[in-house]
């Protein structure tokens, strides 16, 4: 009873979402419009980055995950930086990371990050993340 209840639930969630025709791109860095780079630092490093563009509206989301063994000199912020093509600053944002403790388990060595832009950058932008303070 309770395996059919989840799939029903599933499905009508899938349905309500084709039918919403929701406005969020697929990963915009899987296109040749944009290119990304990620700058390490030696305590962390970035994973499963994505930029999305919704109603007008351009997002950059993430993880930041930790290297070895955590550490306390651990920079506060990420900043997504928007270049064009000849490397000039577009746009830039410093956003926090969640969760604000990374370290110990497994499962805490990890934190996301989301920065939103007011407007979707021109094709061959090139999204550049670091860890910063």
């Amino acid at each position: 009873m309770t395996k059919s209840f989840g799939k029903m639930m599933a499905t009508a969630s899938i349905c309500a979402m084709l039918l919403s025709g929701c406005a969020t791109t697929g990963n915009l860095l899987n296109t040749a419009d944009y290119t990304e780079e990620k700058v390490a630092t030696p305590q962390t490093y970035f994973t499963k980055v994505r930029a999305a563009a919704d109603d007008g509206d351009f997002r950059v989301s993430g993880r930041l995950r930790l290297k070895g063994q955590p550490g306390l000199d651990i920079p506060n912020l990420v900043e997504v930086a928007l270049l064009d093509t000849d490397g000039t600053l577009i746009d830039s944002q410093k956003v926090p990371y969640y969760p604000r403790i990374m370290g110990g388990s497994k499962h805490s060595r990890e934190a996301r990050f989301v920065a939103r832009f007011s407007e979707t950058p021109p094709p061959g932008t090139v999204i550049r993340v670091s860890n910063v303070n």
